[in-house]
């Protein structure tokens, strides 16, 4: 029997909440960046600077773009989606280099209404929320009509690769992984997923 979960779209407090489910869902590969940040300086936890990152207001890769699903009064999960422009978009030369093939890939689903990050507490994996929040995800590309969804996932996450192929994503391009400082790479290559 699946859970029943609330979603409600993300508020401002939600911001370091949004964080952790952000280092969740990227098996803590994005902690590392945070921590050497110059904004670390003086925090007591990286987490601070992943909190700052989503009160930000000049990016989409915000608190605004978060829906998140609750039960039993906390909160399981959370997606992070936003509807892409229909011109493909430069990848600017400043973007970090372990970031570049992810932005690359993100330049390639313009158009699309683009899932940038689906994150569950563990307590919560396996009992349905993931599909409750990209049924949302569904319903949000039809409202923003986009021209479908899209993804990107780690080749050696099978689990999420399965989930998503359940749902009709399908792999389109790929980018090699740069290692993240500081973090064990699961993986080799990023992989675009698009659901037309």
């Amino acid at each position: 029997m699946t859970a029943q979960f609330a979603l409600r779209p993300a508020r401002k407090s939600d911001a370091a909440e949004i964080a952790l489910l952000v280092n969740i869902a990227v098996h803590g590969s994005i902690g590392p960046g945070w921590a050497q940040d110059k904004r670390a300086a003086g925090t007591y936890d990286p987490l601070e600077v992943g909190r700052l990152d989503m009160m930000r207001e000049d990016t989409e890769f915000n608190w605004r773009s978060a829906t998140m699903a609750e039960a039993n009064g906390e909160i399981a999960g959370m997606l992070l989606g936003y509807r892409k422009a229909d011109e493909r978009e430069a990848v600017p030369d400043t973007v970090w280099a372990p970031m570049r093939p992810i932005e690359e890939l993100e330049a390639e689903a313009n158009g699309r209404w683009f899932i940038s990050m689906v994150g569950v507490h563990k307590t919560w994996r396996g009992k349905g929320v993931g599909s409750v929040l990209l049924d949302h995800a569904d319903a949000q590309a039809r409202a923003t009509q986009a021209n479908g969804q899209a993804l990107i996932v780690e080749d050696a996450n099978e689990g999420a690769r399965r989930l998503y192929e359940s749902r009709g994503f399908a792999v389109t391009a790929s980018r090699p992984m740069l290692p993240f400082p500081g973090t064990p790479q699961h993986g080799t290559d990023w992989l675009l997923m698009v659901k037309e």
